[in-house]
Order: C-alpha cells, then sequence, then structure tokens
C-alpha cells in the first residue's frame, strides 16, 4: 500500500515548519505508514480501541473523573466483551439486547425491561432478595418505607409494592424494589415454570403459588420463570385491586317489641365473616371502613304467638336516620308458625358510616325469632345481614 507520490520536504516544512528534526521525523512517519497493509490498519485499529477501554477502566476504578460534557449524534456500546459491569456504569447486555446500568448493591438495571422503586427499610432486621414488601410509611431520607407484606387481610391491598431485587440492610439506607421486571437468584424450587405467584398469607414477605381466598389478599404479583433452589427467577408484575370490603353478621337471640307501633333498633351478636366492616357500639350499628357504594341485603325471621292478622314493619336506618323508602312489610296470622322479610337496598357510605336495622310491628305478639340447630338442620338466625362493596 506504498504511497506512488511520498511529500517532499519542501511540502513536510509547510506543514510542520523549518525544524529540520521535525521534518526528519514525519519523513520517517510517512514511510513507515505508507508500507501498511489493510490487515496492519485493521489491527492497529483494534489495539487502539482496547487500549482506549482499559484506560477507561482504570479511570473508573481510580474513582478520578474531570468536568466533561459532549454532543454526540450517537452512541455505540460494543457488544461482547472486554467489558465488567460496575456501579455507575452503562455497557451492553447481550443476553438480554438492551444496556444496563450498574447500580448500588451490585444491581444491574435492564434499560427498559425493568422498574425499581427506591426504598428504605427500618423494620430491624435485613430484608432479602426476593422479599414481597409493602408500604410502611415514609422513611428519614424521604424514600418509601417498606417491610414484608403479609397478605392476610390485615392491610389494604393498595398498599403493596413488589419483590426486593437484593438484601436491604436495616441501616436505614435506601435500595431497590421492582415493581415490574426481572428478580434472579431465588430460590423458586418449590414452583413451577409459568406458576403465577401470590403473597403468602401466612407468611410476611415470602410468595406462593397457591391462590388465597377471602378475607385474606388476592395479588397476582409475579410469575416463575426459571425453578431452582439459588438460581431461580421470577417475573414482577403486580395486579392491583382496589380492596372491597364486606361483612356477613347475624343474631342469635331473640327480640320483641315491648309496645305497638313503636320502632325498635335490632342488634347482631355474631360475625359470621368480615374484612373491614365490623359490628360497633352498640351492637345494633354495623360500621363500614371506606367510602364506597354498598349492598344491603337481610333475612329477617319473625314468629307468631296466635292466629290473629299482624303487621310487622323492617327498615334500614344510616347514621341513626331511617333511609327513606327501604321499608318492607310482612303479614303473619300463623300461630307459632315463622315467616321471613327480604330486604335488598343499595347506598353510599363514607368511612366510618353505620347502618343499622328497625322494626316494629301493630301487635306485640311477634318475634323476631332465632331457632336452634335440630338433628337434622342448622340453626336458623333470627337476623343476616351481608353488607358488601360494589364499588369504591
Amino acid at each position: 500500500m506504498a504511497d506512488p507520490k511520498p511529500l517532499t520536504r519542501n511540502q513536510i516544512a509547510r506543514i510542520v515548519g523549518s525544524d529540520p528534526e521535525a521534518i526528519k521525523a514525519f519523513e520517517r512517519l510517512f514511510t513507515v505508514a505508507g508500507q501498511l497493509t489493510p490487515a496492519d490498519i485493521a489491527t492497529l485499529t483494534q489495539l487502539i480501541e482496547l487500549v482506549q477501554f482499559d484506560a477507561g477502566v482504570a479511570a473508573n476504578r481510580a474513582e478520578a473523573y474531570q468536568p466533561n460534557s459532549f454532543t454526540v449524534d450517537y452512541l455505540d456500546f460494543r457488544k461482547v466483551p472486554p467489558h465488567a459491569e460496575a456501579e455507575r456504569r452503562l455497557c451492553w447486555n447481550t443476553d438480554d439486547a438492551t444496556l444496563n446500568i450498574g447500580m448500588e448493591y451490585g444491581v444491574s438495571q435492564q434499560v427498559g425491561l425493568e422498574t425499581y422503586a427506591r426504598v428504605e427499610n427500618n423494620t430491624g432486621v435485613t430484608i432479602p432478595n426476593g422479599t414481597v414488601v409493602g408500604f410502611a410509611g415514609v422513611g428519614a431520607g424521604g424514600a418509601l418505607s417498606v417491610a414484608p407484606y403479609l397478605a392476610d387481610g390485615s392491610q389494604p391491598s393498595l398498599y403493596i409494592l413488589g419483590v426486593m431485587t437484593h438484601d436491604l440492610p436495616d441501616t436505614g439506607t435506601q435500595g431497590y424494589c421492582t415493581s415490574w421486571g426481572y428478580v434472579r437468584g431465588l430460590d423458586t424450587s418449590t414452583f413451577s415454570v409459568g406458576d403465577l405467584l401470590y403473597p403468602s398469607p401466612t407468611v410476611a414477605g415470602a410468595l406462593t403459588n397457591v391462590k388465597p381466598t377471602a378475607p385474606d389478599n388476592v395479588i397476582p404479583i409475579a410469575a416463575c420463570l426459571v425453578s431452582d433452589a439459588s438460581d431461580g427467577v421470577v417475573f414482577v408484575r403486580p395486579t392491583i385491586e382496589q380492596m372491597q370490603y364486606y361483612g356477613v353478621f347475624s343474631k342469635t337471640t331473640d327480640q320483641t317489641p315491648a309496645a305497638i307501633n313503636t320502632a325498635y333498633t335490632l342488634t347482631f351478636d355474631s360475625t359470621d365473616i368480615s374484612n373491614g366492616v365490623t359490628i360497633g357500639t352498640p351492637a345494633s350499628r354495623i360500621v363500614v371502613p371506606a367510602s364506597g357504594l354498598y349492598q344491603l341485603e337481610a333475612r329477617v325471621q319473625i314468629s307468631s304467638g296466635s292466629s290473629s292478622k299482624k303487621d310487622v314493619y323492617v327498615w334500614f336506618r344510616k347514621n341513626g336516620t331511617d333511609i327513606p323508602n327501604t321499608t318492607r312489610i310482612i303479614t303473619s296470622d300463623v300461630s307459632n308458625g315463622y315467616v321471613t322479610v327480604a330486604l335488598t337496598e343499595i347506598i353510599s357510605l363514607e368511612a366510618s358510616d353505620y347502618i343499622e336495622m328497625a322494626f316494629a310491628a301493630d301487635d306485640v305478639n311477634v318475634t323476631v325469632d332465632s331457632v336452634a340447630s335440630t338433628a337434622f338442620a342448622p340453626a336458623a338466625p333470627a337476623i343476616i345481614l351481608s353488607v358488601t362493596q360494589v364499588q369504591q
């Protein structure tokens, strides 16, 4: 690849000046350059790139940086090693076909494939990698404070955040929780590939492939991608619905009006199942924990002590005030027999509002009657009331 027209000394002098030693040096340089083959040039280019890479690694390790700014059209990243991941370093991830961002705790975030929340641990113990965590307040550093999440219905589903992507010590320092993306290096040996995973209702922070049932929180949070005792992988994608509150309550004692055409509130003494909705004080009150639209369904069992005609009235109250158009009337003329009145209403309630049921009769010879179990049938409560949130 020799140059057919090498530069003369006069031409070189116009470039470098009249210094004789400089002119001789450039003559030698041009002579050597003119003898290079294309293969020589390719080898030299690769060596220059490697030297630049090694220099960059050395500068990073030395933690020595000079203020720099560049304006570029684009950046190309080497697809294959040599390159080493480190905190604050950006490099290409061939396996996932994206860039890796080196972060604290040895975490590498795959750009576009993972989303992290910056979190703080103040629980008193280390939160291990792969722990399901939920919101537990705001830490001293202003980050989200998290704790292992227990899906037993004691915490709102909206409090869940994601899965820890590294061990986070209890030092008040901050780390990373994966809210969408891969978490690796886990023991997933009890799961099968493709299993949907849920926060455990029995072990705080654990995952389970057994779908919980009410009143536990049911939150599909991840899927198992690799089943392994130490190198397991899950993909985190919480599917969170706002928790809907409910309760079923019964009255297992009798109640009789003391006077005709007089309203009496009905009391409850048993909680059959509940998530947030509770029996208040006094026991006639059913209290809701959050605002929303609630469906009320009640069955009231009434007995009569004679065959004379008797009208019994039953209705709902909200915060001590009768709810208009909720009264149901039933007529009984069956001596020592039973009739049932059914009520269904949908009403809007605020947090801590309460519902009551009231009744009255035009004859005192009636009873809101609870019947004990028999050898062939379970007990028949005097009242069964269901309160179900149907909309937030």
